[in-house]
C-alpha cells in the first residue's frame, strides 16, 4: 500500500503545516543500561504495549521500508491500520546517544501523518523517551469521529511513554 499523505519523511525535521502536532517526552532514568533497555524495548515495539493497541508482529525489523500492523480497539471493536518505517536514526557522540525511528501512515489508516519514537542519553547520563507526531484525519468517517479519535491518538502517545517506563522499570526490578 502507498502512503496516504504527501509529506513522507517530514518527521525528521520541522513538522509540516496543515497537521496537528503532538509531543510527549519523559525521563526514563539514568545510565547506559537504561538507554540499552529502552533501545531494546523500541526495537521490539514495546511502546505499543497499551491495553487497547498493539504492534504486530512485535519482531518487525526496524529498517526503512518495513511495514507493521497496528491493532487497535475503538468502541469495543478491534481494527487494523498499517504503518511503514520512513526513517531510522542511530547516533553517537561521546557519551550522548540517540536511537529511534519514524512511521508513516498507509492508505487505510484513519490518520494521515507520521509518528517519531526516540530515546536519547545526554552528557549527564539522563535517558529520555520522546514520541512526537503530526497528524490529521484521513477519511470522511475519521473526520466525523475526529474529536474522539484525536483524543484517543494523543492518549496513545502519552500511554506509549508509560509503556516505555514500565519496560525499563520491569527489567530493573527483575535483575
Amino acid at each position: 500500500m502507498p502512503f496516504n499523505y504527501p509529506d513522507v519523511g517530514a518527521s525528521t525535521g520541522e513538522f509540516p503545516e496543515g497537521y496537528e502536532h503532538h509531543l510527549h517526552r519523559i525521563r526514563l532514568g539514568r545510565g547506559h543500561d537504561t538507554f540499552n533497555r529502552a533501545k531494546d524495548a523500541l526495537e521490539h515495539w514495546r511502546q505499543f504495549d497499551v491495553d487497547w493497541a498493539k504492534a504486530i508482529p512485535s519482531d518487525t525489523s526496524i529498517t526503512i521500508g518495513s511495514t507493521v500492523a497496528i491493532r487497535v480497539r475503538f468502541f469495543g471493536v478491534w481494527a487494523l491500520a498499517f504503518d511503514r518505517i520512513v526513517d531510522v536514526h542511530s547516533e553517537s557522540d561521546g557519551d550522548q546517544q540517540r536511537f529511534g525511528f519514524s512511521v508513516g501512515t498507509l492508505m487505510d489508516h484513519p490518520e494521515q501523518g507520521e509518528e517519531r519514537f526516540s530515546i536519547e542519553i545526554d552528557d549527564d547520563g539522563q535517558v529520555d523517551y520522546e514520541v512526537a507526531a503530526f497528524f490529521r484525519p484521513n477519511t470522511f468517517a475519521a473526520t466525523i469521529a475526529w474529536p474522539y479519535l484525536h483524543r484517543r491518538f494523543n492518549q496513545f502517545r502519552d500511554q506509549s511513554a508509560e509503556a516505555m517506563r514500565r519496560q525499563v522499570d520491569s527489567v530493573e526490578l527483575s535483575q
